[in-house]
């Protein structure tokens, strides 16, 4: 499991769409989110379709993990499409005790290691309680390409059955994690300057996309920003692009995150 710790540029950012829903803690400050609302300071971010835009105030310091498919579901006892597309209070899921328990620890924790240390220890603490809550589905990331009849009669299922496991287990249909999918490894190859052609009409093909209209639709849906406009604004270090600015080595780890609940690694940045 990776922890990002970061004071967020206080500017109009933008969060990039997810398959993998998110646990966001508020350490210092506030953010505004587009349309007013304020950032819940214990929030999940659900399963997502389209990007976030939201707006720090000055020296405000964020904590969040991901979680794989059908990982979320077995800590809370419910199924993550409740969540998708939505930022979620954490007091609308939790008991308010184990909020305040949460909290309260958070606020005397002197530093970021013993931060991640209590936020994991909630966490397993979770998982272990008993909850009436469907397995999740189990699928090897390879059969994801097959259509949904073909995955169903894999697993011995009738089609809405699989269907509605896969909505419960992932957040969203199918169709739209496939989206996603290539979405992100396309976007992966770009923030690792792995372009697999000269030209964005060669990429697009190369990605998967009908043409560079069709890739330059969806980054626009996912990323707010066309895949030029995204590598100018990283070349640019533009501010309002800190979630697409990591390292080689840091960019697997959110874009593939650890199954285990252990801490893998802890990633504490500050904002120049």
């Amino acid at each position: 499991m990776h922890f990002l710790v970061k004071e967020v540029p206080s500017c109009w950012y933008t969060v990039p769409a997810s398959p993998l829903p998110m646990l966001i803690l508020t350490i210092k400050g506030a953010v505004e989110m587009e349309g007013g609302r304020a950032l819940p300071a214990m929030s999940i971010l659900g399963a997502s379709r389209c990007h976030y835009r939201g707006r720090a105030e000055p020296g405000s310091r964020f904590m969040s993990t991901a979680f794989r498919p059908g990982k979320l579901s077995a800590i809370l006892g419910c199924p993550v499409d409740e969540f998708s597309d939505q930022v979620v209070d954490l007091h609308d899921i939790l008991p308010s005790s184990t909020c305040h328990e949460l909290s309260e620890r958070l606020a005397s924790a002197r530093d970021t290691a013993t931060k991640v240390r209590v936020v994991q220890d909630m966490l397993i603490r979770l998982r272990l309680l008993e909850k009436p809550h469907a397995p999740p589905l189990i699928l090897p990331h390879l059969w994801l390409n097959k259509p949904a009849d073909e995955l169903a009669t894999c697993l011995g299922l009738g089609t809405r059955q699989f269907e509605r496991r896969f909505l419960a287990t992932f957040g969203q249909s199918l169709r739209s994690f496939k989206q996603q999918s290539r979405f992100g490894v396309s976007l992966l190859q770009i923030l690792l300057g792995q372009l697999p052609a000269k030209t964005w009409a060669e990429c697009a093909l190369s990605f998967g996309y009908a043409d560079q209209a069709h890739m330059n639709r969806d980054f626009t849906r996912f990323a707010d920003r066309t895949p030029a406009q995204l590598m100018r604004g990283i070349a640019g270090q533009d501010p309002a692009l800190w979630a697409f600015s990591f390292n080689v080595a840091d960019l697997g780890k959110f874009f593939v995150p650890s199954d285990d609940l252990h801490v893998v690694s802890v990633q504490d940045q500050t904002a120049a």
